[in-house]
């Protein structure tokens, strides 16, 4: 993990960042589309048949990790201008206005 002072609009190093900051707390803006995915992802029949193929839990829990994290880029790619980071918090940016999406403790 390497989180630092930055400013960026792309998809890619977003869903790097999502990554990083899973280790965080995610605010209750972030809180509420990942809610969200979990129902689309609960209701999603090729999902779940996929999902019983898998043997072992790690293989699911990674899957799954990787999912909720593609589909919240999108969503936030489509909400946002650009992202921040900025005192270890991750903020979506859409004019002048900077929303809080996740936090974590570095130190």
């Amino acid at each position: 993990m390497y989180i630092k002072n930055q400013k960026f609009s792309d998809e890619e190093t977003l869903l790097e960042m999502l990554f990083d900051f899973s280790l965080g707390t995610r605010s209750a803006y972030a809180e509420q589309l990942v809610a969200d995915i979990d129902k689309d992802l609960a209701e999603n029949e090729k999902y779940i048949e996929y999902m019983k193929t898998l043997q072992d839990a790690d293989d699911r829990a990674e899957v799954y990790e990787e999912e909720r994290d593609m589909r919240l880029a999108e969503i936030l790619m489509e909400q946002f201008e650009s992202f921040e980071v900025k005192n270890s918090c991750l903020y979506g940016v859409k004019g002048n206005k900077a929303e809080l999406l996740f936090e974590v403790d570095l130190y």
